[in-house]
C-alpha cells in the first residue's frame, strides 16, 4: 500500500493548525523534573477517542509524537507497544474500524500517523460512549443522534454520487492542480490528490468521477452537471420587495463557475455592492462597510458548502435591501442541528456535503466546522450590529445581516472614555447606548444574553465602581453611572471640542496653552491634563518644562480614515 505521506508532506501538515480533520498529540509527559513517556494506557485511550470521533464525523488524521505547536518530539516506546497502539481501532472500538497508519521519521524523531475514514454507522469506544469531532474539540453524543446524522447524509449525499457519463476530461485539471497545491498532498499528481479526497473513485480502466469533483472543478458550462449550482445577486430598492408595476427588484449578477472559482467571484461581487459609511466600530467612529467582512463572507461560503445540491430547481441567492443583506441557500438544516443551537452559538457540526467541505477547509476557503457561525455572531456584536437572523424559509436556510446599529451611539467623547474602561464589549455597549441609565432588559436587548447573564454582567460593573445598584427591584429597575463618572463625562464633553480644534492646527499642547484655552490656574490645568491623559484623550511626552501633550486615541479616533 502506498505510504500515507512523504517527509515533505508531513512537514507541510505540521504547519497547519489542529481542527476538524487534524489532531496532534505529544507522547511525552513534561510534568516532572525530567521528561518521561506518557503511559501506554493513556495513549491507547487517546487513539480510541480520536479514531472514534473522526469516524463518527467525516474522518481525520491523528499524529502522535508532535507537540501542540506542531514541533516533532517523537516517542520512547518499543516496537511492540507501537504495534499495539496502531491496533487500537480494531480492538477498542465497536464496530471495529480499519485505519491507515504510518511510522515516519522526522528530524530524528519517529511519528505515528493514523488516518481515519468516515464510518457508515456510529462507532463506540468500548466502555466510554460515542465521541464526535466538532472543530478542534471532541464531544459526546448519543448513538441515535450520530446515526441520524449519518442516515441524513446517506439520504441526501449528492456530492458522493458517481456520474457514470463523466470522465477526467470533464474536469478542469489545471484549476484542480492549482487549487489543490495548497493542500498537504498538493505536489502529487493531481489525479492522485483527487482520489485521496474521494473526488475520484478507482474503477476498472480508469476513475469514476463524483458530483463533488464536477461541482468543484468541472469544465464549463457547469449546467451540464447541475442546472442551479451557482449564485445570483439582487438589489431591492427599499426594505421589502414589491411586484407588478411597482417592482423594485433588479438582478445584479449571476455566477455559474466551479465552486472554488465561484466563491471567490461571489466575494468580489458582494464586496462591490456593500456600501461604506461613517459608523461606530470597535467603539470608534470610522469609515466602515455596512457589514463585517467575515460575517457576509462566511454566510456565502456556508451557502456553497452546505446547500442541498440534490435540489436542482433553486440556487443560492444574495439579496441587498436598504437595511439588511440576506443569503439564502436551498435545503434546510441537516439533522440533528437546530436553529436554537446555532442561535446559542453552540459548536455544532453536521455536513450535507462532506467531500466538498473537506476540500474547502484544506485549501483555506472555509473555516473549521463549528467555528463559522459563532464567530459571525461575534463580528456583528463587535460592530455594534444586531445578531445574525437565522431562519429556514421554504425548505432552505437563510442568514440575515442588518446594517443598522442596535442603538444610536453617544458622542465620540463619551465613546472614547468608555473605550478605556476594563469592560467587555457588551458592557461598553450598554454604557454608550444608555449613559443616563439602563435596565436589565436594555442590557439583554443590546447583547443577546439571558436575564441571569445580564444580571452577572451588571453586577460586575457595580463591583468595579462604575454603576450604582438599582434603587428599586424587579422589572424596570434602573442602573445609573456613579455621580463622579457622570460628572467626568459631562466635563469631558465640554473640554473635548476645543481640544479637537486645537489639534487641527497644532500637533502638541502645553500646560500654558491649555490654561489659555480654558482660563484655568496652573494647578487646575495640571490636574485636568492628568485626567485627560488617563482617559486616553491626551498622550504625555517629555518631562518637567519640556512636558507637552499629543492627541491620544480618543481624540485621534474621529480623524482616522
Amino acid at each position: 500500500m502506498k505510504e500515507l505521506m512523504t517527509e515533505q508532506e508531513l512537514r507541510k501538515l505540521l504547519q497547519r493548525e489542529e481542527g476538524q480533520f487534524l489532531e496532534f498529540k505529544s507522547l511525552w509527559d513534561l510534568s516532572g523534573s525530567a521528561p518521561k513517556t506518557v503511559s501506554r494506557q493513556a495513549v491507547r485511550d487517546w487513539i480510541a477517542e480520536y479514531a472514534a470521533a473522526f469516524a463518527n464525523a467525516e474522518g481525520g488524521m491523528l499524529v502522535l509524537g508532535v507537540d501542540d505547536e506542531g514541533e516533532p518530539s517523537g516517542h520512547g516506546y518499543p516496537d511492540k507497544a507501537v504495534e499495539d497502539f496502531i491496533a487500537v481501532p480494531q480492538q477498542r472500538l465497536r464496530p471495529p474500524i480499519s485505519v491507515r497508519s504510518q511510522r515516519i521519521r522526522l528530524e530524528k524523531h519517529e511519528l505515528i500517523v493514523i488516518e481515519v475514514a468516515m464510518h457508515t454507522e456510529a462507532v463506540m469506544v468500548v466502555g466510554n460512549g460515542y465521541p464526535f469531532r466538532v472543530g478542534e474539540h471532541v464531544i459526546r453524543e448519543p448513538q441515535d443522534v450520530i446515526n441520524e446524522r449519518k442516515q441524513s447524509y446517506r439520504r441526501v449525499g449528492f456530492d458522493r454520487r458517481v456520474r457514470p457519463e463523466a470522465s477526467l476530461a470533464d474536469l478542469d485539471l489545471d484549476l484542480a492542480r492549482s487549487v489543490l497545491s495548497r493542500t498537504v498532498l498538493g505536489q502529487r499528481p493531481v489525479e492522485e490528490v483527487l482520489e485521496s479526497y474521494g473526488l475520484l473513485l478507482p474503477k476498472a480502466g480508469g476513475s469514476a468521477v463524483t458530483n463533488a469533483a464536477l461541482l468543484l472543478f468541472g469544465e464549463p458550462p457547469l449546467v451540464r452537471w447541475h442546472p442551479r449550482a451557482g449564485i445570483r445577486f439582487f438589489r431591492v430598492r427599499g426594505k421589502s420587495r414589491t411586484h407588478g408595476a411597482d417592482r423594485n427588484v433588479s438582478q445584479l449578477a449571476r455566477v455559474e463557475l466551479p465552486l472554488v472559482s465561484a466563491i471567490e467571484e461571489a466575494h468580489k461581487i458582494a464586496s462591490s455592492h456593500i456600501r461604506r459609511s461613517e459608523k461606530l466600530h470597535s467603539l470608534f467612529f470610522r469609515e466602515m462597510p455596512e457589514y463585517p467582512q467575515f460575517a457576509w463572507q462566511e454566510a456565502i461560503v456556508n451557502a456553497f458548502a452546505h446547500r442541498d445540491y440534490s435540489d436542482q430547481g433553486r440556487e443560492i441567492e444574495v439579496w441587498f435591501y436598504e437595511d439588511r443583506l440576506e443569503v439564502f441557500s436551498p435545503g434546510g438544516l441537516v439533522p440533528p442541528i437546530t436553529l436554537d443551537q446555532l442561535r446559542r452559538r453552540e459548536p455544532v457540526h453536521a455536513s450535507r456535503n462532506p467531500l466538498i467541505v473537506r476540500v474547502l477547509v484544506d485549501i483555506g476557503i472555509m473555516r473549521e466546522e463549528g467555528e463559522g457561525i459563532p464567530r459571525m455572531f461575534e463580528e456583528m456584536s463587535e460592530s455594534l450590529l444586531g445578531p445574525p437572523e437565522l431562519s429556514t424559509p421554504a425548505a432552505g436556510f437563510q442568514v440575515g445581516l442588518h446594517n443598522e446599529p442596535v442603538f444610536e451611539a453617544g458622542t465620540p467623547d463619551w465613546v472614547g472614555m468608555v473605550q478605556q474602561m476594563a469592560l467587555t464589549t457588551a458592557q461598553k455597549r450598554v454604557l454608550i447606548a444608555h449613559p443616563d441609565g439602563f435596565t436589565n432588559e436594555d442590557y439583554r436587548r443590546l447583547s443577546g444574553v439571558d436575564r441571569d447573564q445580564a444580571y452577572r454582567d451588571i453586577q460586575e460593573m457595580i463591583d468595579q465602581g462604575l454603576v450604582l445598584p438599582a434603587q428599586t427591584t424587579g422589572r424596570g429597575a434602573i442602573y445609573r453611572l456613579l455621580p463622579g463618572l457622570h460628572k467626568t463625562r459631562v466635563w469631558l464633553e465640554a473640554r473635548s471640542p476645543k481640544l479637537r480644534d486645537h489639534f487641527r492646527t497644532d500637533t502638541s499642547l502645553t500646560n500654558s496653552q491649555y490654561r489659555a484655552i480654558f482660563g484655568l490656574s496652573r494647578y487646575t490645568a495640571a490636574r485636568e491634563l492628568r485626567v485627560l491623559t488617563q482617559q486616553g484623550f491626551l498622550q504625555r511626552v517629555g518631562e518637567r518644562r519640556g512636558t507637552r501633550y499629543l492627541a491620544g486615541p480618543a481624540i485621534r479616533s474621529d480623524r482616522q480614515e
